[in-house]
C-alpha cells in the first residue's frame, strides 16, 4: 500500500501478520482511509469436485426466511444460500437473463452445496431438501447439469441489472441481521415499502443474513427522493433493532455516514479516527468517508474553535489537528 506521504508499506505475509494485530484486515476495513492498495496477493483454492445446486420456491417471504434459519440450524453450511423475492424474480424473468424461476413464487432460494466427495454432497443435499420440505417449500428442483446450474446462477448474478426494467433509478441498500431475524425483518421492510409507497425488491445473501433491499424509483418525480431516503433510514433502523448492523459488504462510504452514530458512540468513532491518523495524519486519503467527524468527540472542539474564532482566537483547523482537543487526556 502507498501512504498519503508517498511511503510504500507491505502488510501481511503468506502466514498472516508476522506480529501484532491483523493489519491487512484493518486496511481492508478502512475503505481507503489509510492509503491506496497497489498490489494484492491472494490464495487460490481448488475447484470443488462435487457440486449440487437446488432451486426452492415458497409461497411467502416469511416461510422462505424461516427455511433459511432451519437450513443453517441443521449444521450444514452451504457454499451459497441466496434469496430473491417476487419483484426481483419477475424482473429477471422479463429480461434477457430469464433463468426459469417460478414467476408466481413469493420468494426463491438458491442453495449450492459443494465438497470433495459426491457421496457427501449428495447426503447434504438430501438433508437440505428434507429441511426445506419440513418448512413450507412448494417445490425443490436440482439442476440437472452444469448448463442448468449456470443458467440458475446467471439470473441471480444479473438481478441488479434486470431491475433496471422497473425504474430509471435504483438505491441498493446493504445491511446484516441475525439469520433468525430474517422473517421479521423482511416483513418490516415490506411494511416500510407500503407506508412510503415504494417498490422494494429483495435479493440477498440469505445464508449470511446479508440483506439487499433495493428501492426502485424515478428521481425526476418531485419529493420521491426524500421518501426513498426516509424509507432507507427506517430500514436501517429496523436492521439495527434486530441485532444487525449497517453494512455487510458494500461499506459505509458517504451514504451511510448518518447511520454510524446509531451503532458507535462518540468515543468509538474518535478511536477509529485516531487509528486512521496513524497511517494518514492529515486525513488526505479518501477524505470525508466512513467516520462522521461531527459525531466524534472532536466536534465539541470544532464548535469551541468556531466560537473562539469569532472572538479572534483559535482557528478551526488547529482544533482538528490538536490531539488534546480531539481525544481528551
Amino acid at each position: 500500500m502507498v501512504l498519503a506521504d508517498g511511503r510504500v508499506l507491505e502488510l501481511g505475509s503468506p502466514g498472516g501478520e508476522p506480529w501484532g494485530p491483523d493489519l491487512v484486515g484493518l486496511f481492508v476495513g478502512s475503505e481507503g482511509n489509510f492509503g491506496v492498495a497497489t498490489r494484492i496477493t491472494v490464495r487460490l483454492l481448488p475447484q470443488p469436485r462435487a457440486v449440487r445446486t437446488l432451486l426452492a420456491d415458497f409461497g411467502s417471504l416469511r416461510t422462505a426466511g424461516e427455511a433459511v434459519s432451519a437450513v443453517i440450524a441443521s449444521g450444514i453450511v452451504p457454499a451459497a444460500l441466496e434469496m430473491m423475492d417476487q419483484s426481483c424474480i419477475r424482473a429477471v424473468e422479463d429480461s434477457v437473463y430469464a433463468a426459469g424461476y417460478p414467476r408466481d413464487a413469493a420468494a426463491i432460494l438458491l442453495v449450492e452445496l459443494d465438497g470433495t466427495s459426491e457421496a457427501a454432497v449428495a447426503a447434504d443435499a438430501e438433508t437440505v431438501e428434507a429441511t426445506l420440505r419440513a418448512h413450507g417449500v412448494r417445490s425443490v428442483r436440482t439442476a440437472a447439469d452444469a448448463a442448468e446450474r449456470e443458467r440458475l446462477w446467471l439470473g441471480r448474478k444479473k438481478a441488479f441489472g434486470a431491475m433496471g426494467r422497473l425504474s430509471r433509478d435504483l438505491v441498493v441498500q446493504d445491511a446484516v441481521v441475525p439469520r433468525s431475524a430474517l422473517p421479521d425483518v423482511l416483513e418490516t421492510i415490506g411494511r416500510i415499502a407500503a407506508e412510503y409507497r415504494l417498490t422494494v425488491s429483495n435479493v440477498f445473501h440469505a445464508g449470511d443474513g446479508n440483506l439487499h433491499p433495493n428501492i426502485s424509483f424515478d428521481g425526476r418525480v418531485p419529493g420521491l427522493k426524500a421518501r426513498v431516503d426516509a424509507a432507507s433510514g427506517e430500514i436501517m433502523a429496523a436492521c439495527i433493532a434486530a441485532g444487525g448492523t449497517i453494512t455487510g459488504e458494500h461499506g459505509v462510504g458517504l451514504d451511510k455516514l448518518r447511520y454510524m452514530p446509531l451503532i458507535f458512540d462518540a468515543e468509538s468513532l474518535a478511536a477509529m479516527r485516531a487509528v486512521r491518523r496513524v497511517f494518514d495524519p492529515d486525513e488526505r486519503t479518501n477524505p470525508g468517508k466512513v467516520v462522521p467527524v461531527h459525531s466524534c468527540r472532536e466536534w465539541s472542539g470544532v464548535r469551541n474553535a468556531e466560537g473562539g474564532r469569532r472572538n479572534g482566537s483559535t482557528p478551526v483547523n488547529s482544533a482538528l489537528r490538536t490531539p488534546h482537543s480531539a481525544f481528551g487526556t
